[in-house]
C-alpha cells in the first residue's frame, strides 16, 4: 500500500467477524454497503485530507487540485488510465495503481510549471459490478483559475481506451454545478469539487447500485 492509500482492505474476512453477516453468504453488494458505512472508520477520511493538506503545503501556491477518491464497489479497483490535459501530477503522490475496497486515495494535481495554465484532467479505475461483470469508472475535474467543474461517468470494460478525451473534455468544460453522479451497469459514480481561488478540492466515490 503506497503512502497516498488509507485505510484497511474491507473484505469477506471482514464481514465475517461483523454479527450481522456471520454465517450468512458475502456478496458484493455487502461489502459495498459495509465499505459505505465504514468510510471514515480509524479516521481513514480524516488522514487523507491531512495528507492532501500537508502536500499542498509542500507544492505551495498555484492552481492546484486536491484530490481524494474512496473504493466502495465490492471489490479491488486498478487503474486503467489517466490523461492530463492541462497539468501534472505531484511528484509525491503517483496515481495508485490498485485501490482496495474501503479505501481512499489521496493526490495532488497541479498546473505545468512555469505555465499560466489550469489543473484539468481525468482518471479511469476499473473494477466489477455486483454480476461481476467488468465495468470502468471516469472521474474528471476542470481547475481553470477560478473555473471550477467536476465531471463523471461508467463505461463498459475498455471504453476509455477507444480515445474518446476530446468528446469527454468538452462535457467537463460544459458541465455546470459542483456535483454530477452517474449510474449504469449497476454501478454508481458521484463526484463533487469545492472552489477556493485557485484551489479545487475533489472527491469521489465509487460503488455500487443499492449498496
Amino acid at each position: 500500500m503506497g503512502p497516498n492509500v488509507f485505510g484497511k482492505a474491507i473484505t469477506d474476512s471482514t464481514l465475517q467477524t461483523m454479527p450481522e453477516y456471520r454465517g450468512k453468504e458475502i456478496t458484493a453488494s455487502k461489502r459495498s454497503h459495509v465499505a459505505l458505512k465504514l468510510v471514515n472508520a480509524d479516521n481513514k477520511l480524516v488522514n487523507a485530507r491531512t495528507f492532501l493538506k500537508n502536500l499542498k503545503g509542500r507544492y505551495g501556491n498555484g492552481v492546484s487540485t486536491l484530490c481524494l477518491i474512496y473504493n466502495a464497489t465490492g471489490g479491488t479497483m486498478e487503474n486503467a488510465g489517466n490523461i492530463n490535459w492541462f497539468g501534472q501530477m505531484f511528484r509525491e503522490s503517483p496515481y495508485p495503481d490498485k485501490i482496495e475496497n474501503g479505501q481512499w486515495v489521496a493526490f495532488l494535481h497541479v498546473h505545468d510549471y512555469e505555465a499560466a495554465a489550469g489543473s484539468i484532467a481525468a482518471t479511469v479505475y476499473r473494477g466489477r459490478n455486483a454480476s461481476g461483470t467488468v465495468c470502468e469508472w471516469m472521474l474528471s475535474w476542470y481547475n481553470s483559475w477560478d473555473d471550477h467543474r467536476v465531471y463523471t461517468e461508467i463505461q463498459e470494460d475498455g471504453h476509455f481506451a477507444q480515445n474518446h478525451w476530446t468528446y469527454i473534455y468538452n462535457l467537463l468544460k460544459n458541465h455546470q454545478g459542483p456535483n454530477c453522479t452517474d449510474t449504469k451497469l449497476g454501478c454508481m459514480s458521484s463526484v463533487t469539487g469545492t472552489g477556493d481561488g485557485t484551489s479545487l478540492m475533489f472527491e469521489g466515490v465509487m460503488k455500487l447500485v443499492n449498496a
